[in-house]
């Protein structure tokens, strides 16, 4: 394998390591040759590579180093006895058991020297969860990283790590979180780090200090550690990745989804979806969530989380379809120490143990692998389980909310996921329509999307032209509301008034909707008096309501049914 060949994708890794610990990396080939690193390290190392100890490596698989120029094979580096590196951490990369190169962190200053050695077993586990990471991107499913890869990759790393992990803009506004932060902050209605943090913190964090172990007391029952590093674009500080280490306590008292994370809707499906949520959220039955990608099957997941008793316990999140497979049982059941070669002497937690409490999130469980469905089995029928590894029991207590776009009962007849399983997992199912079907939310969901990203962006767009309306009631949405969201993330970008205009429209939404047919209002008329007959019902009483609900009389309904040759069900 030549990693010279996967420099650019190498170079997404360390900036990730950067961006999120603020810790100097490099990438090394089998041959000990330098492949990329951080500009710190080039800078203050080179390119030249003192092969004996990078070799060292590759023999013995991990290796740390308290005193850099003063270890055997330190003997005739340039370096030797005055190595500008304080404390090295390197991890043998491995490619179906061959070696291809080595990670190293590096320490340059006495911050950070500091730092990673006051915390040395948290950054031997983000090594070793980076050089997995490496690996899997190299095994990919072409032989190969991709573009198409290694975002995925990326994004389930962050779920890895057990520390709370946030990244900001540049005005402190929360662009995303793990599911660790997300525990932390109790799913709190936060926007900003400026709704929990010392406003003397914030601005050190914004205008690009770095921050290492910056304590924060919000009660005498509540505190934690911040850790930040600016994340820059040619030179310039564009926001910040921060880290929260829980010291005590649970950070804010009463969990809740950040408004601009809320279902959205109040049409006849979603009201529904309400209603039969609030009814089954305290209870500790199986949730299965159905419907086409993008139509909110996560946020649902993290509604009935956060609006239950567990709410004050984490909401754990495993995409199982970016797991590979050789990793999945040690992600969701962790691993002792010494379990297998590579693991971490003191052992890890898997995903089920993280949830503990709370809410464990199968998200596209249709994707997890076959040996896999047995095990998972057979934790839900005792709710115990062993660590990779291990002997001794482990008893859990988290509910399991599991999600799908795929046609489950397919896969079944295909023999690719256990219907003993899956009759485990839909003892409550609940099926978001696309929102082709739900038209009825559009204002609503444009409002919320519009107030999101008008804060986000700093922008003041106050509504959509009538013509980009009718645009968007014709158009099929086949990304459903995380494509509609982010067609107007687009459009408050563009605009140049109050107003979004067609010229404001991504050009490829334009040729999408030109080439779809044109529903009739005749369709889509009957469309929704079905959609709210099937509500209320097709008995006289039902039809009562619906006439009401659409401010016709019945009469009228009668006429319009009879037209859409709709016959009593």
């Amino acid at each position: 394998m030549d990693l010279q060949a996967h420099s650019t994708e190498l170079s997404q890794v360390l900036q990730l390591i950067q961006h999120l610990f603020g810790i100097e990396s490099a990438i090394f080939d089998n041959s000990a040759t330098l492949v990329v690193s951080s500009s710190k390290y080039l800078k203050k190392k080179g390119t030249m590579v003192h092969k004996p100890s990078i070799l060292e490596v590759i023999e013995q698989d991990e290796v740390t180093v308290f005193t850099p120029g003063n270890m055997p094979s330190c003997i005739g580096c340039r370096f030797n006895g005055n190595c500008p590196a304080t404390l090295e951490i390197l991890k043998r990369i491995m490619l179906a058991d061959y070696p291809v190169g080595v990670l190293s962190f590096s320490a340059f200053s006495k911050s950070d020297h500091d730092r990673l050695t006051r915390d040395i077993e948290f950054f031997k586990q983000i090594i070793y969860d980076f050089v997995e990471l490496i690996s899997n991107l190299l095994r990919g499913s072409d032989g190969g990283i991709n573009s198409g890869n290694i975002d995925g990759y990326l994004s389930a790393l962050t779920e890895l790590v057990p520390d709370g992990l946030l990244v900001t803009d540049r005005q402190g506004n929360i662009l995303s979180m793990n599911g660790a932060a997300l525990g932390m902050l109790s799913g709190s209605c936060l926007k900003s780090v400026r709704d929990f943090l010392p406003d003397e913190l914030v601005s050190m964090i914004l205008e690009g200090s770095r921050v290492d172990d910056h304590s924060v007391t919000v009660d005498k029952e509540n505190s934690f550690s911040v850790s930040a590093v600016p994340i820059k674009t040619a030179g310039e500080v564009q926001g910040a990745a921060v880290r929260l280490v829980r010291k005590s306590g649970r950070i804010l008292a009463k969990a809740k989804i950040p408004e601009a994370d809320t279902m959205q809707g109040s049409g006849v499906h979603m009201s529904s979806i309400k209603r039969r949520m609030k009814k089954v959220v305290n209870s500790p039955s199986s949730v299965f969530i159905s419907g086409e990608t993008g139509t909110g099957k996560g946020l649902l997941a993290k509604s009935i989380h956060y609006e239950s008793e567990r709410s004050d316990k984490p909401f754990v999140t495993i995409s199982c379809a970016n797991i590979p497979e050789s990793l999945f049982e040690s992600e969701l059941f962790g691993y002792e120490a010494g379990a297998f070669t590579g693991a971490l002497k003191s052992g890890k937690r898997g995903k089920l143990e993280m949830a503990e409490g709370g809410t464990l999130f199968l998200d596209e469980i249709s994707e997890m692998p076959m040996n896999m469905q047995a095990k998972l089995l057979n934790v839900l029928q005792d709710y115990r389980f062993e660590r990779v590894g291990g002997t001794n029991t482990v008893r859990v207590n988290a509910r399991i909310i599991s999600a799908s776009n795929a046609d489950m009962n397919q896969r079944i007849a295909e023999n690719r996921f256990r219907a003993d399983l899956f009759y485990r997992l839909n003892v409550i199912n609940i099926e978001m329509l696309p929102l082709r079907e739900r038209m009825e939310d559009m204002p609503e969901l444009l409002s919320a999307f519009l107030a999101k990203f008008n804060q986000r962006l700093n922008s003041h767009v106050a509504s959509f032209s009538q013509e980009v309306l009718d645009l968007f009631y014709r158009y099929s949405w086949p990304g459903n509301i995380r494509q509609l969201e982010n067609i107007v993330e687009y459009c408050v970008n563009m605009a140049e008034g109050a107003t979004v205009k067609v010229e404001d429209l991504p050009a490829y939404f334009l040729r999408e909707v030109s080439n779809q047919q044109t529903p009739t209002l005749k369709g889509m008329e009957s469309a929704t008096i079905r959609e709210m007959l099937d509500h209320y019902g097709w008995d006289m009483k039902g039809k009562s309501r619906t006439a009401e609900a659409l401010g016709i009389s019945l009469r009228t309904l009668y006429r319009k049914m009879d037209q859409a040759h709709f016959s009593d069900k």
